[in-house]
């Protein structure tokens, strides 16, 4: 490579030396000594290849030197280029080495506002399908770190618009958690009211419950209130769905919660339906084993005595009997 005269080397063949471990190095390292004449060979390599070099396995070390080596108009056409062709922009972005080149151009460009305004302009029209998928998401998240304070309200924006799409969907949920745990800021407060005040239909989905017991796992009683609130009336129809289920007795922890679940128990007539559940059985154990603190007995007290009413039917039921052997258990004298 060393015998390689740089200056007679077409697009092409520096696009193909790029492409190769060896050649990727000699590049970066030509691009290191800071000669205006290879910054401008190689720019109209990368202007030409961008999103090749981008998800390229070796080329994104020569696309990400370049970007740190170039001058500022150079820069500002290659994100030009990059930020007005979203279906490419997005591709790479997803990508497993595509991602590292999209982080890598946001440091770059964190101190120019106008290159970062553009960048964050595409990354808020791309952030669904972003969000969707593990390489994307990264992307999204490097976007929340405090040196990005004051200039990621784009992202915010996005994600206050399309945060119960993604609860809803396999991946999308699992990402949109860890968008909750690093979200900073007045847009955070936003979100998680949203997610809140939707909890009963999110409670339902399979992938929808998860983002509902994250909010509920952060501690704060602002949005376990929401969230118990937007439940009152469900909690008796959600106990008995598999992922509703989950939810009623994550809120079954909360001393907010135990007076509204408990209180519809005992107001409907469905609860020897719930006892016998597949899943609701388990919401029943779980009331009967939250509510022996000290400071619920009465209502522990108020459950088994409305419980007792059915047992003998309890004791022979295929899931009622979990609920019948828990309730002797505490209480001999029922058995």
């Amino acid at each position: 490579l060393q015998t390689i005269a740089f200056e007679h080397c077409t697009n092409h063949d520096l696009f193909s030396l790029a492409q190769d471990q060896e050649g990727s190095q000699y590049l970066q390292e030509n691009l290191s000594s800071g000669d205006s004449r290879i910054l401008d060979k190689l720019f109209w390599v990368v202007s030409g290849f961008t999103f090749e070099l981008m998800s390229g396995q070796y080329g994104r070390f020569v696309f990400g030197k370049f970007i740190e080596s170039c001058n500022e108009s150079q820069l500002a056409l290659i994100i030009l280029k990059i930020t007005f062709q979203d279906q490419l922009f997005l591709l790479a972005s997803v990508d497993k080495f595509g991602s590292s080149s999209v982080k890598k151009l946001i440091k770059v460009v964190a101190h120019l506002p106008p290159l970062l305004y553009h960048v964050m302009s595409a990354l808020k029209r791309l952030f669904k399908f972003l969000m969707m998928t593990k390489p994307g998401s990264s992307v999204i998240l490097q976007c929340l770190e405090p040196s990005y304070n004051h200039k990621n309200d784009f992202i915010y924006q996005a994600a206050l618009e399309h945060c119960l799409y993604l609860a809803c969907h396999e991946q999308g949920c699992i990402n949109l958690n860890n968008f909750i745990d690093n979200m900073k800021g007045s847009r955070r407060k936003q979100i998680l009211h949203l997610i809140s005040v939707n909890a009963a239909s999110l409670s339902r989905h399979r992938s929808g419950n998860y983002v509902v017991q994250h909010v509920l796992s952060l501690e704060d009683p602002f949005l376990i209130d929401a969230i118990c609130f937007a439940l009152r009336g469900h909690y008796v129809d959600l106990s008995l769905t598999k992922c509703g289920s989950f939810v009623v007795q994550k809120c079954l922890k909360y001393q907010n919660a135990v007076h509204y679940i408990i209180e519809e128990l005992l107001n409907s007539d469905q609860i020897l339906q719930v006892a016998n559940d597949k899943y609701g059985n388990y919401v029943i154990q779980t009331a009967l084993a939250e509510t022996m603190r000290q400071d619920r007995l009465s209502v522990h007290q108020r459950l088994v005595t409305k419980l007792q009413q059915h047992l003998a039917a309890l004791r022979v039921m295929k899931y009622g009997s979990n609920v019948y052997k828990w309730t002797t258990a505490s209480h001999p004298c029922l058995a």
